[in-house]
């Protein structure tokens, strides 16, 4: 029997569609455990997962990723989301599983932005280096295939393309198609002339300079891991990785509609 762990919040474990999900999990003979991810700080559970399903919106969904990055097996991101362009409808979810338990299935890959090789944060929608200072701006040095420019701004996103409508385009930066892997750095209220982005490819190595005497933070995917007030020039190299979490029942187009009769309304 396959084993499903189901990450959720009580938020939505108490909406009709966690129920209609329990359902259809039971209906397809699959052994499940659900685990509150926000009651919860430390993930534990008793089963064997062979899979994930995450019932939220696209923070819930993040988490689920991180997990199912950790654990190296496959996703399905279920919600209703006010935007939910990590998420898809479960109206089709009975069919997906069916073909997951018969093996035969397809998955759309997404890789994550990784600091410093450094494969326990993975950053799957963006890397934002920001400044803890409300008064002072961060000077930057960002270095790219041996070419260096300097940048003077309130932070800075690298951003994947699957992040590409979070923080990246509320800063400025482009919608980028889900299936394209590349990196997009994209600065925070940008003090010295500078593009509104630079988009690299998947290839590309990506250092950053943060000077010495500044305060800052670097978030991924809206967690704080690396608070500092650096006494001296801190460096960071980011990549794409060539790691990916596999993803069931949803695809690679841009959710263009969804995405923007929302922002736009």
């Amino acid at each position: 029997m396959k084993n499903l762990l189901i990450i959720s919040s009580k938020k939505y474990l108490s909406k009709k569609i966690s129920d209609n999900i329990f359902k259809i999990v039971e209906k397809n003979n699959i052994n499940y455990e659900v685990f509150d991810i926000e009651s919860n700080t430390k993930l534990s559970y008793k089963i064997n997962p062979d899979m994930i399903i995450s019932i939220g919106g696209d923070g819930t969904a993040l988490k689920a990723m991180r997990v199912a990055w950790e654990q190296n097996i496959s996703l399905i991101t279920i919600g209703p989301g006010r935007l939910g362009y990590l998420v898809t409808s479960s109206d089709n979810l009975d069919n997906i599983l069916k073909s997951w338990v018969n093996q035969d299935f397809e998955v759309v890959n997404r890789k994550a932005i990784i600091q410093n090789n450094d494969f326990v944060l993975p950053a799957f929608n963006e890397v934002v280096i920001i400044k803890n200072s409300p008064t002072r701006i961060l000077d930057l040095e960002i270095s790219m295939y041996g070419q260096k420019v300097k940048l003077r701004a309130d932070g800075l996103i690298l951003s994947t393309s699957l992040g590409s409508t979070a923080y990246n385009y509320s800063a400025g930066g482009p919608i980028i198609q889900n299936n394209l892997d590349v990196i997009s750095v994209t600065p925070i209220s940008p003090f010295s002339k500078f593009p509104r982005s630079i988009v690299v490819d998947k290839n590309s190595s990506i250092e950053v300079s943060i000077f010495k005497n500044q305060n800052f933070a670097i978030q991924f995917d809206g967690v704080v891991e690396v608070q500092e007030k650096s006494q001296q020039t801190l460096k960071y190299t980011y990549t794409l990785s060539d790691k990916s979490i596999n993803i069931l029942g949803t695809d690679n187009d841009p959710k263009l509609d969804l995405f923007l009769n929302q922002i736009l309304r």
